[in-house]
Formats: C-alpha cells, structure tokens, sequence
C-alpha cells in the first residue's frame, strides 16, 4: 500500500489445541503428550530451571484425569512475558484436549503501559509479532533455528490479528487493509483462494480466510502432520477510529472465552473428519487383503469332494481371518467414534456461535457460520463420513460368516477325524480281545506235541485248531479295518479315474 496506513495497538492472538490422550492410548504416550503441552508455555524453564519447570508441569499434569469440562491449568491462569514484552500465555483444558491461547502486542511503553502509538503497517508490524509467538511455542533451544514439529497444535490452531485504524476507512479501504495484514501473518498468502468471508462484532470488521493444502501420496499420521503444519486458519479484526484503544482491548479481552471454545469445537471437527478419511482407507485396506481368505473359501467344496482338505493351512486361513475381523471391527469402531466426535462438535459450535451473536447485538457472524452451514464444511464432513461407515459396515459381516464358515467346517472335520480314530481303534480293540480270548480258551484243550522240530521253534501252533478258531472269530474285525484304512485311498484313485 503506497499510502500510510495507521494501525493502534496492533496484536496477534493464537488459538492452538493439542489432543490430550487419545482412544486406546497409554499412559506413558498421555504423559509425554502432556510435557510436549508444558513446553509450549514453559519451554524455557524446561533447561535452565528443571526445577520450576517440574513445578509448573505438576500443576498442568495434575488434571490430566479429571472429568471437568473446563479447567484453568495454571494456578495464576496467566503466565506473563518478561517486561517490557506486552503477552501472555492462557492454557486450559477441556475433556481430551489442552487449549493454549498466546496474546502478544510488542513492547510496552516507557511508563510500563500497553503502547497506543500509531504504526504503519508498511513497516510490517504483525510479521515480528507472529515470529515471537511461534519461537516460544517451538521451545527449541535459543542457539538453534530448528523447527520443533509439536510446535503447531496436533488438533489445529487460529491466528488472530487484531488492532485500532487510526482514521476513518470506507468498507473497501478496510478490506485492502485486511489484505496487507494477510501477507504479514502467512507466508503462503492467496486471499481470493482463502478468503471464506467478513462480517461485524462489537463493532469492528472481522475477516476470515483459512487455507487448506492438497496433499497426495501420504496417510495417518503422516498427513495430518503436513496437513496441520501447512494449512493456516486466520482472523483479521479491524476497529473503527471512533472507538478507543481501550475500550477495543475490553471488547476483545470479553470475547476470549467464547473464541477459545468455538474454535475448539471447528478443529476438533477438522481433526476428526480427517482422521475417518484415514480410517476409511484402513478399511477399504483391511478387506482387500481379506479377498484372499474368501477365495480359499470358494475351494473347500471340492477339497471336501475329493478328500484334499489340508486342516492345517485351513487352520492358519481361520487364524488371519480372525486377525483382520479384530482389526477391521477396531477400525470400524473408530470410525464410528469420529462421527459421534463430529456431530457432537458441530452442535456445540451452531450453540456457541449462536450465543455470541445474541450476547452482542449489531453483530454479524454470517462468515464463521458458513462453517456448520455450508455443505462444503462441517455438513460434508459429517455426512461424508456417516456414508463411509454405512458403506463399509457390510464387509464386517462379510468377514464374521467367513469366520465362522471356516471354524464350522474346521470342527466339523476335527470331530470326524476323532470319530474315525475311535471307531478304528475299537475294532483293532474287540478283534484282538476276541481273538485272544479265543485262543485261550482254545489252548486249554489242546493235546500235547508228540514231536519237537529240530530247529527249536515249535511251529504247530499254526497248525492246531486254537490258531485258526481265533483267526475266523477275528476275522471281520480285521477286513473292517482294512476297509476303514484304505477306504480314502479307494475312493480318490476311483475320482481321479471318473475324472479322466
């Protein structure tokens, strides 16, 4: 802008949410998630003072379990920064997650107070206040310039950037002002791109524009890691001259607490509509692997037929059936969790959005609305993914009587292998009692030999009577199970030949 433009008391303010614990997580990742929280308000300390570093995390980790709604974790609620720097840090909770609000307008005057000077934002002047939140909320040590990668919030964050004109602006003027401040607060700045809409509140003219980046080839965790670290969601609130830079801060400071939960409920819904498209490729995954199983499964009529069936591999398909049923009804339920997550969201936010226009009078938040009412936003999202369960719930049946097929035909040749084995091991049991039995009581009438052969064994018994009384009483039991051994070989070499 070639222009001067004057702005009073120029300010950021950054929303961020990171999740608390998530479903199924364990204590060990909630409490690391909990410190990586601490570090954002208190990275500082966590080197040079370890031990009011432990003190402050104390009171932070001390609520990680309670059931609260809402809870300041700080017993002082702020953390200020050092004088003559002008901001604070806001952390609280509510239920899974840990909302942090940063505020920060540079330094303040020469006697201690907030700095009313006029600054053109030529100069620009919300670059370096974004560039001070974002190096306290990185903890990463003063001698480095790395990036951390928990620096951005693990559910989202929005930027707020808020001050005073310092002359009267027609509606198109305040708008191209707007535009400039966009390019101070983004690097990858497209306002016609981003841009969602404008409205009014407590006077001021607010925009909002958000950007989300197209990211291909990636998944899980790995996406919403880019997703999060590129895409950007920011406020723009600009106050008339006729109001005063006091009783602006009062307007804002009176509207903080229904921002930090409105945008808790927009990127809770954001994260968990993300999270069910990640899901659903789980799915879509987890029952295509499955096909294989379900092709074996066609087979076992004719392994049936021609007496092929293999119990063991059969056993092994029923083993990764029984993995991808757990895995898929895992993720299933999940995503389940995520429409109840977002339909719980979306309701909170049409409520709380509807509380502050109704709280201000004048007001016109037609722009943050578009997000629960335009079917591009939350509507999709729910309805999306809603479709997506009821589409993929039937492969959870589909796997379930594929279990229970294979465990079916597994018992049932498991209990005619057994019967088979009882069954032989009977007759084998009656014909040698018979048998002995037989001879026995054979033997006791038998005459004594009247010549010893000269080899030294006596051969008669073959010849004597007893002998073959035996063999004819145990005679069926020994063709009975002949058969019952050779029956199965029987029978394929008669298929095999039928076949050809």
């Amino acid at each position: 802008m070639s222009n001067p433009t004057n702005i009073i008391f120029p300010t950021i303010d950054l929303f961020l949410y990171d999740l608390k614990d998530g479903l199924g997580e364990d204590e060990t990742i909630i409490e690391n998630k909990c410190k990586v929280f601490c570090k954002k308000i208190f990275g500082d300390l966590a080197e040079k003072d370890k031990i009011t570093f432990n003190e402050k995390y104390a009171q932070i980790e001390k609520h990680r379990h309670s059931e609260i709604d809402a809870i300041d974790l700080l017993e002082t609620r702020f953390r200020k920064f050092d004088s003559p720097l002008d901001g604070y840090y806001y952390p609280r909770q509510f239920g899974d997650i840990y909302a942090l609000l940063v505020d920060y307008s540079g330094k303040l005057d020469a006697s201690g107070k907030s700095n009313d000077q006029p600054q053109d934002i030529n100069h620009k002047i919300f670059e370096p206040l974004k560039a001070e939140i974002e190096k306290r909320i990185s903890y990463t040590s003063n001698q480095t310039n790395q990036s951390n990668p928990d620096e951005s919030g693990t559910i989202g964050q929005t930027w707020l950037a808020w001050g005073k004109l310092e002359e009267n602006k027609t509606d198109t003027e305040i708008e191209d002002i707007a535009k400039e401040l966009y390019t101070q607060v983004v690097s990858n700045y497209n306002w016609n791109r981003d841009f969602i809409g404008k409205g009014k509140l407590l006077g001021g003219t607010i925009f909002e524009l958000w950007y989300q980046p197209e990211i291909i080839n990636l998944t899980g965790k790995e996406f919403w890691d880019k997703f999060r670290s590129e895409s950007h969601h920011i406020l723009i609130w600009l106050f008339p001259e006729n109001i005063s830079a006091s009783d602006m801060r009062k307007h804002v400071q009176t509207i903080y607490q229904d921002f930090i939960r409105l945008f808790h409920y927009r990127h809770k819904i954001v994260w968990a509509y993300y999270q069910s498209r990640f899901l659903k490729a789980t799915l879509k995954k987890e029952f295509i692997e499955i096909q294989e199983s379900i092709n074996k499964a066609r087979k076992l009529q004719e392994q049936l037929n021609t007496g092929k069936l293999n119990l063991t591999q059969l056993q092994a398909t029923l083993t990764n059936t029984l993995i991808s049923l757990s895995d898929y009804t895992i993720a299933l339920n999940y995503l389940d969790d995520q429409i109840r997550t977002i339909a719980t969201n979306l309701e909170n936010y049409k409520y709380r959005l509807e509380k502050i226009t109704s709280e201000h009078q004048g007001s016109n938040l037609s722009c943050l609305g578009e997000f629960n009412q335009s079917e591009i936003y939350a509507k999709k999202y729910l309805q999306q993914a809603k479709t997506d369960y009821a589409n993929l719930l039937p492969g959870l049946t589909v796997i379930q009587n594929l279990s229970s097929t294979l465990q079916g035909i597994i018992q049932l040749e498991q209990t005619k292998s057994d019967r088979k084995l009882d069954n032989t091991i009977a007759l084998v049991g009656i014909g040698l009692a018979i048998s002995g039995l037989t001879a026995t009581v054979a033997t006791q009438y038998l005459p004594k030999p009247e010549h010893q052969y000269s080899t030294g064994y006596d051969f008669s018994v073959l010849l004597s009577p007893a002998f073959g009384l035996s063999l004819i009483v145990s005679a069926p039991f020994l063709l009975a199970l002949i058969y019952r051994v050779s029956a199965p070989f029987l029978l394929a070499l008669i298929y095999r030949f039928i076949r050809r």
